[in-house]
């Protein structure tokens, strides 16, 4: 048997209780807990930001390594270009030149070593004859008597093998023999001529080579301090190396060893990606492998791949100075935050001031951080800017440093004129205008108040103008679009419409002629007819009656969708309508062994409606109604009045019923369940959407509850202002 549980007095409970309340509730506690809070907050909110801050400077990093391959790229290209050029003209001047086969000509030298000192970048120019013997160069030593027919570009140019579709060749960095010590990069192009004895059966008269320096090659990186950035490698398409900057860095001969590059370079023409690039030891050789933001680039149009890296350490130095002095920030915060805490608890009279304090602290950083959102201009009251955030630059393609001092005019010529949050017209770098929406508001730099100056006259505070602007492109190209669609569906709506009332009128001109006929004829007017030729009479006036129904349809459906239908109003007696529809219905009721029930015996309202359209809505019920039940089934009509005092009728069928799935189409034009050229029904689908119009104009509804196999309910209702009788409807004086 267990224990007995030992049995606390209440009067001990109860003063727990209390004591706890009493802590939980105590401006100590509740100040602890709001100090802890916000300790995690602020420390959540820095770690979110630390984290943030890490991901922009990886893809800053990653923008830098794009940007140092691009420069090289441009370099490069301006460089290759003007060298290809130089070669052609050389070519022609050699070609053209009495004194271009003769060896060591003065002139030549002379030609040769002007246009080596108009190119920086060009260390010496060679011509070569086609034996490979050094024919002029523009060094200042003499020619030397050494066979060139052994070096790459002289072998490319005379086999006609790797050069670009240009022609130019562009070989590996080598070490001069003309000028001994000198390394370079050899740009060749091949010297032809017609044939000729001296140039041979081809043409080939030999090479002219540029032989460039690669220092000044890449002399607007060295102008950039680009060791503070990264590296760049401009290779050959085989992977050999021809310039590194800063020198020796990365140590490489080749990219060859570098499988990530070439996998890159057979996919894709530019690519940024994040791999352990190969670093120097302090003897120059590879000392292991650096994890790095590296971007590669194709070249278009010459044998050239730009590479790009930057040590993740190096993208992640300013961050990780940041995240440290952030987290000494949130220490410092937390212990001034639990100090204040402490204070505040003792000190419970200056509380308030300090929540206040919070409060505006917080309301102004939040009051910065949203204006960011949006291009931000400030100027001064001369209108001279004062800063162009980075939202500005992208919006008008100018960089801050290059709008600092101008004025708001610039950007904005209508800036200071008129009313402020206005719709204006901005201009681009590029001249290009656009629509801005601007608001400016009034910024006072002068906290306290200014002591009087001699006088007793104020002087007025300094202050700037912060102008927010907003890119209105898209919504006034939305607005310009919806106004045109909107225009054209009218056109196009009152099209159909006119379209569709000219066609009814004048397909219902000879449809009465074809009915009227029909009917004459099944009188025997002209003479008897026998039994086929009667039932022949009878189904082209039937097919005339039913083509005219379907006319007199889409005419109403155009009146309807138009707003041209007009309502002529009377009062109709519920019964006698139900009554005489029910007589259009028997014959096709009874053909389809469909039973009829009718429980407006008696009558039941007045109703103040247009006798056509309403006569028309039960026709279309109850035609529904027979056509979709079958043989044995019954069609039940009913009506009655509402609490509200409105009427009711209803049309209620054992038939096939409606699907689920259709019954969001089911008072749409056109639509019907079965849609295939086999369907079973026939009909337009135009029935139940003209009726529900029809309701909608007498301010009534049409509703549906159907159960598939079981049968199916249409429910009229009409307010109790179209009841003649109702008390409402005899005040408008309607009747």
């Amino acid at each position: 048997m267990a224990a007995p549980r030992p049995h606390l007095p209440s009067r001990s409970v109860a003063g727990l209780a209390r004591t706890m309340r009493g802590g939980l509730g105590s401006v100590r506690f509740l100040m602890m807990a709001s100090g802890l809070a916000f300790v995690l907050v602020v420390n959540a909110l820095i770690g979110y930001g630390v984290f943030q801050g890490r991901r922009e400077a990886i893809d800053a990093g990653e923008r830098a390594t794009r940007d140092l391959g691009r420069m090289l790229e441009a370099q490069t290209l301006r460089t290759v270009f003007a060298v290809d050029q130089l070669l052609r003209d050389l070519t022609f001047a050699l070609n053209t030149h009495g004194e271009g086969l003769h060896r060591g000509s003065p002139l030549i030298h002379e030609h040769l070593r002007q246009r080596r000192d108009a190119f920086p970048e060009v260390a010496d120019l060679v011509v070569i004859d086609r034996d490979g013997f050094v024919l002029h160069h523009s060094a200042a030593v003499p020619l030397p008597a050494l066979a060139l027919n052994d070096r790459a570009y002289v072998i490319a140019a005379r086999d006609r093998a790797d050069t670009d579709r240009n022609g130019l060749f562009v070989g590996a960095p080598i070490v001069s023999r003309v000028i001994p010590g000198t390394r370079v990069i050899p740009f060749s192009r091949r010297w032809a001529a017609d044939a000729t004895p001296e140039g041979g059966a081809d043409g080939f008269r030999g090479v002219v080579a540029a032989l460039v320096d690669p220092t000044r090659l890449a002399a607007t990186l060295e102008s950039k301090r680009i060791d503070r950035k990264g590296s760049v490698i401009l290779a050959l398409d085989d992977g050999t190396v021809l310039l590194e900057r800063p020198q020796d860095r990365l140590h490489l001969d080749s990219l060859a060893g570098w499988p990530t590059i070439r996998q890159a370079l057979a996919t894709q023409d530019e690519a940024t990606l994040r791999d352990d690039a190969p670093v120097a030891g302090m003897t120059g050789g590879p000392a292991g492998r650096v994890d790095s933001l590296v971007s590669v680039r194709r070249v278009q149009g010459y044998p050239f791949v730009i590479v790009a890296t930057l040590p993740v350490s190096a993208a992640l130095a300013d961050w990780r100075r940041d995240a440290a002095a952030w987290t000494a920030v949130g220490a410092v915060m937390t212990i001034a935050i639990t100090l204040l805490t402490v204070f505040v608890v003792r000190q419970h009279a200056r509380r308030e001031e300090d929540q206040a304090r919070l409060a505006r602290a917080s309301r102004r950083t939040r009051g910065i951080l949203d204006s960011m959102l949006d291009a931000v201009v400030t100027f001064d009251t001369v209108g001279r800017i004062v800063t162009f955030n980075r939202a500005a630059e992208l919006m008008f393609g100018v960089p801050e440093r290059a709008m600092i001092g101008q004025p708001i005019e610039a950007l904005i010529p209508d800036a200071r004129a008129g009313a402020n949050d206005r719709d204006l017209t901005a201009l681009r770098r590029d001249g290009r205008a656009f629509p801005v929406g601007f608001t400016v508001s009034d910024l006072r730099l002068g906290g306290g108040p200014c002591a009087p100056a001699a006088g007793g006259i104020r002087p007025e505070e300094p202050h700037i103008f912060v102008g927010v602007i907003r890119d209105m492109t898209r919504r006034k190209q939305q607005e310009a679009e919806l106004i045109a669609s909107k225009t054209q569906a009218e056109l196009a709506n009152r099209a159909k419409s006119q379209f569709l009332a000219n066609m009814s009128h004048e397909l219902r001109t000879p449809l009465n002629a074809i009915i009227g006929f029909a009917e004459v004829l099944d009188s025997e007017f002209f003479g008897t007819v026998n039994e086929r030729q009667k039932s022949c009479i009878t189904d082209i006036h039937d097919s005339g009656r039913h083509l005219l129904d379907i006319v007199n349809a889409v005419l109403d459906m155009s009146k309807l969708d138009s707003g041209q239908f007009e309502l002529c109003e009377e009062p109709v007696e519920c019964h006698e309508a139900v009554g005489q529809c029910l007589m259009m219905v028997r014959d096709r009721a009874a053909a389809g062994g469909v039973a009829i029930h009718n429980d407006l015996a008696a009558a039941v309202a007045t109703l103040w409606v247009d006798r056509r359209a309403f006569k028309q809505v039960i026709l279309n019920l109850l035609s529904n109604a027979v056509k979709f039940t079958p043989a044995g089934g019954n069609v039940t009509v009913a009506a009655g009045r509402d609490r509200d005092g409105g009427f009711r009728l209803t049309v209620t069928d054992t038939g096939i019923g409606i699907p689920p799935d259709f019954m969001a189409d089911l008072f749409q034009p056109f639509r019907q369940a079965e849609n295939a050229a086999n369907r079973r029904f026939e009909g337009t689908g135009l029935g139940l959407s003209i009726s529900k119009n029809f309701i909608d104009l007498h301010g009534g509804t049409l509703t549906c509850r159907s159960t598939p196999g079981a049968g199916t309910t249409m429910t009229v209702r009409l307010p109790a202002s179209r009841v003649v009788d109702d008390p409402t409807h005899a005040a408008t004086g309607t009747v």
